[in-house]
């Protein structure tokens, strides 16, 4: 696939918590060169631009998708948006990279993935927990047999939230119907495809809403939330309007992949823990078995400890250090984003989850939430 000496990339969604992700390795990589990023929201959307290096700016996302100097769209946004972007932007000619969940339902998923076929452009989902140094290291563990036969995946996230944090989008059956699972569980549940090589069999979930009401500010950006629940670290000032939370915040699923492997993750967003998200992951193999933890005894970077035989036997493995997250971030986009966008759009297979993975994704999350509705086991189809 021919390609310019560096992918043009735009940005839907650059004021948004994950969008540094994409803004940092524009900057960082001769790879990538940013030619424009679109925001509702014009103020934060005009500091952004300057930030980096003045893009061109759009207030209409359809406006950004049409450029004609853009090779790569980058979705930043709700998840509610993924579907009609990404849609729009292969029907335009561009590859794309889209944040996780790939789509609310499965149904949209199967939508996005079809049209990325067709398109005959690169896709990448951004699973890219795939990619922390951490999962790098059990999966080279795994590759050289010192697992054995890989039985079990367990694993949690939380993301630390303050109980009076006021309501967002995410916060919303219509705007995140999938909850916490589909925000951050999404993460695990690629986890055990990835690392078992098995599909999903049948899962079992139960997705509840622990936070039921927060305080209800209107249209608010993530980061005037935050600063919000900062500023009133007591809760809510007296005469606080509130609003009622519909999507789940919570939410445990267990399953069975078709290889017989099983799986255990949660996920929540009530917890008040260290800042950013705290997984753990545990795989558990014929031979032995192996913890991740980002415990603070790691300073963040995230330790691998392998065990075998009784649990007297610990060797722990070596994580690669980065000088910084944003350098992480840099080799990640170099070494695997990117290839992978290239392999996606020649149709080869490659370790970046490509629209494909994301719908397999959806497709256990929608099982999940049937599971919850019916208090049922349910085939994941």
């Amino acid at each position: 696939m021919m390609r310019p000496r560096a992918w043009r990339l735009g940005i839907v969604g650059a004021t948004g918590l994950f969008a540094p992700t994409y803004l940092h390795a524009a900057m960082d990589l001769d790879e990538l060169e940013l030619r424009a990023i679109a925001a509702r929201r014009e103020g934060p959307l005009a500091a952004v631009a300057s930030e980096y290096n003045d893009p061109a700016t759009h207030t209409n996302w359809q406006e950004l998708v049409e450029r004609d100097d853009i090779d790569v769209v980058a979705i930043v946004t709700s998840n509610a948006t993924h579907h009609d972007i990404a849609i729009a932007a292969l029907a335009a000619g561009k590859h794309v990279i889209c944040e996780k969940p790939l789509a609310n339902t499965a149904e949209q998923a199967f939508e996005m993935t079809e049209a990325a076929s067709v398109s005959g452009k690169g896709h990448v989902v951004g699973h890219y927990m795939r990619f922390a140094e951490p999962i790098l290291a059990v999966r080279r563990l795994i590759e050289a047999g010192d697992i054995g036969e890989v039985q079990a995946v367990f694993g949690r996230i939380w993301q630390p939230r303050a109980m009076h944090e006021p309501l967002q989008w995410w916060m919303t059956e219509s705007e995140c119907p999938t909850g916490s699972v589909g925000l951050l569980g999404v993460h695990l549940l690629d986890l055990a495809r990835y690392l078992s090589g098995s599909e999903y069999a049948t899962v079992m979930a139960h997705l509840p809403t622990v936070v039921g009401e927060r305080p209800d500010l209107g249209d608010i950006s993530r980061a005037d939330a935050n600063r919000w629940s900062e500023e009133n670290p007591q809760g809510p000032p007296d005469g606080t309007p509130v609003g009622k939370v519909t999507a789940s915040d919570f939410g445990t699923v267990h399953g069975e992949m078709k290889s017989g492997v099983i799986f255990t993750f949660t996920a929540g967003q009530t917890t008040f823990t260290r800042p950013g998200p705290t997984p753990d992951v545990q795989v558990h193999g014929s031979k032995g078995s192996a913890f991740v933890s980002y415990g603070a005894a790691s300073g963040g970077l995230g330790s691998v400890a392998l065990v075998r035989g009784t649990g007297k036997d610990i060797v722990d493995i070596p994580v690669a250090d980065h000088e910084s997250a944003r350098t992480q971030n840099a080799l990640m986009f170099r070494n695997y984003v990117l290839p992978g966008l290239q392999a996606h759009a020649a149709g080869d297979t490659h370790d970046v989850a490509g629209f494909n993975d994301g719908l397999a994704v959806a497709r256990v999350v929608d099982a999940a939430r049937k599971s919850h509705e019916l208090r049922s086991w349910v085939d994941v189809v």
